[in-house]
């Protein structure tokens, strides 16, 4: 989001067990946290709307139009409440993806964490598919329903090229990173989600 409205950042990870840490950082509990000069605004959300507030003169996350800021914010909510959970189930069910995401997750972090880390980064994830549904319901069903979710995706990207409008909006950005997310992660499920005309020419202007 930054990147998209030109706004010049540092990003600190909190890798590996300094994710020990994260609670501290806002009420939250929880990354993406935003410090602007010691304010801090937590969630991806929160976040996407103080920066239009904030610079309102900069590229906008959100449209202007009252209907097409309503398909960005549908976009959003359904990609950070239910597409996010298929990108957790394809990094625990994919022995290689897995090791991707602990080895990103310990980046910079002496080897031993990564021992560490790995049982625990699996249990806490299948513990978040299970509580949220997807992890009770069969292995081929889930990827039945991730392939309609990409055809849906690929119907709505061939019309204009992006989710919402005539241009890259907050809508593009939330459910293009949990795509990228699968694409990075898992060389069997990036090249599907690739085989899709339409969707690999957004990817790539993400």
């Amino acid at each position: 989001m930054l990147q998209f409205k030109g706004i010049a950042y540092q990003t600190v990870d909190y890798n590996g067990v300094l994710g020990a840490k994260v609670p501290m950082l806002s009420k939250a509990g929880k990354v993406p946290v935003l410090d602007i000069d010691g304010q801090r605004i937590q969630d991806s959300t929160r976040i996407a709307r103080y920066l239009d507030d904030a610079y309102p003169d900069l590229p906008r996350l959100y449209p202007e139009d009252p209907l097409q800021k309503a398909y960005v914010e549908l976009w959003e909510d359904w990609s950070d409440e239910l597409l996010y959970f298929y990108e957790v189930h394809f990094r625990v069910s994919d022995a290689d993806a897995l090791d991707h995401a602990v080895e990103m997750s310990a980046k910079g972090r002496p080897k031993h964490e990564i021992y560490l880390l790995k049982p625990l980064l699996k249990a806490t994830l299948n513990l978040q598919l299970k509580m949220q549904g997807t992890g009770r319901m069969a292995k081929q069903d889930i990827e039945a329903e991730f392939i309609g979710h990409l055809e849906r995706i690929e119907l709505v990207l061939a019309q204009t090229g992006w989710l919402v409008g005539e241009g890259k909006t907050l809508a593009d950005i939330a459910v293009g990173s949990q795509l990228l997310e699968i694409v990075r992660t898992s060389k069997i499920w990036g090249a599907k989600i690739k085989a899709y005309p339409s969707i690999a020419q957004w990817i790539d202007l993400l």
